[in-house]
Order: structure tokens, then sequence, then C-alpha cells
């Protein structure tokens, strides 16, 4: 993924932090929390609640919500901040951690270049809470090596004379690091009767066990091949312990297997973001149509 760094004259680089994506209100010294989808999440991150102490209301901040466990943000962590409708005792911690800003004292910022936003964001005194505003680097491709060496999601570049845009923008370009791993195939979730994705396991040290199920990076052409090779595989009952599944998975002895990309393990030991490559069998590689 390194040669996808470049480091460019009026573009700045920050941390891509793992975590939820948040959009903060502050009026009246209230603050109210929107995430990406609309929906409000004010009482599951009560903590912010101290933003409205923040001057130049109304104030409109865009960042995003980390849990850090060790030296780095956990995504399934925050996760379940995230679902919780409140936090429960013992909940772990969560920062914000601001990127943006899209209205100050009532004034709509977004059609001003980053670079204006960045340096109108910086002058925001914020107060003492959970609260911190994002890092900015001209090196990109040694910001991109650290994040890997710390084993971190990666890296955004961003144009400096880009105005806001809601949603995806050609302006902004997420660079991530990314695994690979060989596992063995040992089911399949099927669809109207036609392969959707492949179920895969991991041994942890006890065993085989389910580490997820993997769609993407398969054609058309290539679910009916693997669909004809694992009906000939079929077994009755799961090789992993699982207590219960959906009708539609099928399970398959593992002989074969998946060589797979994907972004980190989840807390529940599950692969995120999961790409298939190649199919393997005794240790050889086969690319599928």
């Amino acid at each position: 993924m390194e040669e996808e760094v470049q480091n460019r004259e009026g573009f700045v680089y920050q941390v891509k932090w793992d975590g939820v994506r948040m959009l903060a209100f502050a009026a009246q010294d209230k603050v109210v929390l929107q995430n990406r989808n609309g929906k409000i999440k004010t009482e599951s991150f009560p903590e912010l609640g101290c933003l409205g102490n923040v001057k130049n209301q109304p104030l409109i901040l865009d960042g995003e919500v980390v849990s850090i466990r060790g030296d780095k943000p956990d995504f399934g962590q925050i996760l379940r901040r995230n679902f919780a409708a409140r936090p429960r005792p013992g909940a772990p911690p969560i920062w914000f951690v601001i990127f943006d800003v899209l209205m100050i004292a009532g004034k709509d910022l977004r059609t001003q270049p980053l670079i204006s936003r960045q340096n109108l964001l910086a002058g925001i005194k914020l107060p003492p809470c959970p609260v911190t505003l994002i890092d900015n680097f001209t090196d990109g491709l040694q910001l991109f090596k650290t994040t890997e060496e710390r084993r971190w999601e990666g890296i955004v570049a961003k144009d400096l004379a880009s105005p806001y845009v809601q949603g995806k923008s050609g302006h902004w370009k997420k660079i991530k690091h990314k695994q690979t791993g060989v596992f063995p195939i040992i089911g399949m979730v099927l669809k109207d009767e036609h392969l959707a994705s492949l179920l895969v396991a991991n041994d942890f040290g006890d065993g085989l066990a389910m580490a997820g199920a993997v769609g993407s990076g398969l054609s058309n052409a290539g679910r009916k091949m693997l669909q004809d090779l694992l009906q000939k595989l079929t077994i009755p009952n799961p090789p992993v312990p699982i207590k219960k599944y959906p009708e539609n998975w099928r399970w398959v002895r593992p002989l074969l297997h998946a060589e797979v990309v994907f972004m980190e393990w989840t807390d529940t030991l599950t692969l995120r973001g999961p790409v298939f490559k190649k199919l393997l069998l005794e240790g050889r590689k086969f690319e599928l149509p």
C-alpha cells in the first residue's frame, strides 16, 4: 500500500483513527451528537457533553470517537459503546478526535478551504475532557510507516484547498494497512441455493474456531466453481464449536483453504473487512475466474 502514498504539495496527512465518525453540534451550551447515518448518539457518549463549554457557539465539529486499549484504537471496544443506549458501569473510556469544523459562531465554513478550517480549528480552546484536535503532518510517507509499525489502521491524505463535502469526497483519500492470511474453508453461506460467501476458520491454539464469512472478492464464475468443489465435501455437522447457526449455512470438510486480505481481527476474533484472493489446495494456489 505504500506506493499509494505520495508527499504532495498542498496536502496534509492525518492518522486514520479506527473509530466511529461523529458530528458534534454545540449550541446554547448543549451538545447533540449525530453519527454518519443521522442517528442521535448523545446519550451513548455523555462524556462529550463537555463540548457545551466551548465558546463561539453555534458550533459544529466533525471527528472520530475512539476507544484506546494498550497503545492502539480498539474498534470492537468502541462498537460496544456505540451500540449501547447508555454506557454501563465500567464501560471503556472514549476520546473524541476532532479533525474538522463546519461552523463557528453560527458562520457556515463548509465552502472555505480546508487550510482555513484547520487554522480556525486550531484556535478553538477545548475544555479539560476527553476531546482532542487531530495532528497534521506534511510527511505522509513517514506517517504511513509509523502507523504500520504501531499497527494502526492507516492515514488520510487531504487537499488543503478542498471544501467540506458531506459523505465520500475525492479530496480526501484513505490509505489503509492490510493483512493477509490463509484460512481453512469450513462452510458456505447460501442465498437462493447459490454460494454467497465462504465460512472460514482459524486455529487460535485450541483447535479450529469460526473466523467469519468472506464474500467480497468472489466473481459469479468463481462462486459457482467454489460451490461445485465444496458440494463434494459437505458434512452434516460443523467442524468448529458452534451452538446455533442460520439454516442457510452448509458445512464442509476443511480441506480447501482461502487466502484472504483483511483489515484486522475484531474483538470477537473474526476477520474485519475480509476479501477473498486465492484458493489453496495442498499448498498450491489457484486463481479463480
